[in-house]
């Protein structure tokens, strides 16, 4: 089944492109990892098919529907956490608003159920034992994994999750990419992932798809991981490196790689 397909999609802002002509496929329990410079519209089209952005012209279906149809099959992990955190929430008590936003609870009136599941989601990412922990005293890649079991609450076909491994050091980087591998083995859930570092990711990445306020190219990651798409995008200096049967992509963004025989 095609979990995203859009054709001819032009996403505006005050009636001006912010995005434009975007065509892709994206089928079910694929994971879809989103590329390109700062401004390049990667939130804008996450927004865009989460339902928060409604402004568009041209098709788009998520599981076939319209997506604000869709919303419910739908977990999203923005790149900064709205939550307040003078507030003392418990890691648990995060993971669980996750369960209550569609029911209408309050997060001091949690069912039993729902604080039970949370758990559950808490102990798959690997963080049953801080349950009880407040939110603030996590370090940030406890947090970054505390986000997506909120967002895994809701039991979502479709993740999106916009620059997951930003602002972390290497081992909180190396437990988030972890958790993603598991959720796509495990839970076979579609995932459309937005990074500048494409490198921990490629292992779990089906799909690559780069833009640049359009499309730039779209598919497997040996098809678009090129010296010539990546210059037209990251300019002249950026370039492709070949050092140990592997391609290293150098731009002045991120570094990333592939293996020669398009390998990952």
């Amino acid at each position: 089944m095609t979990a995203v397909e859009a054709e001819n999609l032009t996403i505006l802002y005050e009636g001006k492109p912010a995005l434009s002509d975007v065509t892709f496929r994206l089928d079910e329990g694929k994971t879809l990892l989103l590329l390109g410079p700062n401004g390049a519209g990667k939130t804008t089209l996450l927004k865009t098919i989460a339902c928060f952005h409604r402004e568009y012209r041209g098709n788009l279906l998520v599981f076939g529907r319209n997506p604000c149809d869709a919303r419910h099959l739908i977990g999203y992990v923005p790149q900064s956490s709205s939550l307040n955190e003078r507030v003392p929430l418990t890691a648990l008590e995060v993971v669980a608003m996750g369960g209550l936003y569609r029911r209408g609870f309050v997060h001091f009136k949690i069912p039993e159920e729902v604080l039970k599941k949370a758990e559950e989601v808490l102990t798959f990412v690997g963080l049953g034992h801080v349950k009880d922990k407040l939110f603030r005293e996590l370090s940030e890649g406890q947090k970054q994994r505390v986000l997506l079991a909120r967002a895994l609450m809701s039991d979502p076909k479709l993740l999106l999750l916009d620059e997951p491994l930003s602002a972390l050091d290497p081992s909180a980087r190396a437990e988030v990419t972890n958790v993603l591998s598991k959720i796509k083995s495990e839970k076979n859930v579609t995932m459309i992932i937005t990074t500048h570092d494409i490198n921990p990711l490629l292992e779990i990445g089906d799909l690559v798809m780069l833009i640049n306020k359009r499309l730039i190219a779209f598919g497997k990651p040996e098809e678009v991981l090129t010296d010539g798409v990546i210059k037209s995008v990251y300019g002249p200096l950026a370039k492709v490196i070949p050092v140990g049967g592997k391609l290293y992509c150098i731009t002045g963004d991120f570094h990333l790689h592939r293996d020669r025989g398009g390998g990952l």
